[in-house]
Order: structure tokens, then sequence, then C-alpha cells
């Protein structure tokens, strides 16, 4: 793949370099650039696909993809930089989240031992309970760096437990899946400024004509 091929979308790897290496100072920008370009050479069958969805889709896409690579890099470094595995970096998930957003928003930090998130029967562990409490306060500290619309409805959803048809109602949304959206996008946001989401396998779609000879 020739650079006149790839040159068109320098602005989003200039962009997404630019936005990792602020969250990641130990990391040189000259060189997560580098490894972001070597994304396209690496991909060049899903960089076709979706360039024929159009340049809106392509951009969504790659903007995706090359921040999953980023933050892939940028982890990497940071444990090494550091001194620690890699393995050992915690990620939060939607389900972690809402689940404690409502303790959290409603300040009830003392019930962290008493949370069940996805244990059968029983509440956590005092050790765990501990770590559910280290977790409340990063996320009670993060939430307060969101916009005002975000805390906004993560407050209605989670501290005063309003379904989605009443917080649509409310906000003037239009519907209950308007409201259900504009919710899971503020979860998004804290998420990834709790560190974002654990990076996906990102492998390149398949060569067609190897299919078709298959």
């Amino acid at each position: 793949m020739s650079w006149f091929e790839i040159q068109r979308w320098d602005f989003i790897v200039d962009n997404v370099a630019l936005e990792y290496s602020r969250k990641f100072d130990m990391v040189d920008i000259e060189d997560l650039t580098q490894v972001l370009w070597m994304w396209f050479s690496e991909h060049p069958n899903k960089l076709k696909e979706w360039e024929a969805k159009g340049d809106k889709d392509a951009k969504n896409l790659l903007y995706r993809s090359l921040r999953n690579q980023a933050l892939d890099y940028c982890q990497k470094w940071k444990a090494k930089s550091v001194g620690y595995d890699v393995s050992d970096v915690y990620y939060y998930n939607n389900e972690i989240v809402e689940a404690l957003l409502t303790p959290v928003l409603r300040s009830e930090f003392n019930v962290a031992h008493k949370l069940n998130l996805g244990r059968v029967g029983r509440p956590s562990a005092p050790s765990e309970g501990g770590n559910l409490m280290a977790m409340m306060v990063e996320i009670d500290y993060v939430y307060w760096k969101l916009g005002k619309d975000d805390r906004r409805i993560l407050f209605m959803r989670h501290a005063e437990a309003m379904d989605f048809k009443e917080i649509a109602n409310l906000l003037a949304l239009g519907s209950e899946d308007a409201a259900r959206m504009r919710h899971k996008r503020a979860v998004n946001r804290l998420i990834r400024k709790l560190g974002g989401f654990r990076p996906f396998p990102d492998y390149d779609y398949p060569d067609k004509e190897e299919e078709e000879e298959d």
C-alpha cells in the first residue's frame, strides 16, 4: 500500500497520536505516530472495504481502530516504563460502571463489601470490597470531569432510579431509545476517562481472491 493511497487519512493519525501522547506522557509522539501508520500496512483489505462505505463511515471506523491501536501500544509502553506487567491493568466495562454508579451517586461508599457484581448468592469478600471501594472513588472522581449533560442523565438514571421514558420526557429527547442512547454515550465517555475499554484484537479482513479460490 503506497503513501499516496493513505495520506488522505493523515489528520486522523495526527489527532489520535496527539490525543494519546497527552494521556500517556511517557510515550514519544513520533513513535506512536509510526505505530499508527503501521496499522494501514497491516490492514489493507479492511481499509479498502471501509473506504468503499464512504468517507464518513471510513473516518469513524478508522478513529475506532487507531484509538484501539494507540491504547494497546501506550498501555504496554507505560507498563514497561513504570515496571509492571500489562496483564495487571484493569479495564472497566459498562456492566461494572453502571452497577457502581448507583452507590457512588448516592454517596453510599460504605456498601462496597455488600455489592454482588455477577456473583451468585453472595456478596464480595472483604478484600474484594476494598477493591470495589477504590473503584467507586475513582468513578466518583471521573464523574465530576464529565460535562453537565452527561452528569445529569447519569444522575437521573442511577441516583434517582428513573426509567428511560421518564428521562426522555424530562429532557425532551423525544423517545426512550434516544434517552437510552444518550445514557450509553455518557457511560462510554466515563469509561474512556477511566482509561478506556480493553483493546480488542484487530485483524485484517481476509483477501477476497483467496476466499474465492478456497
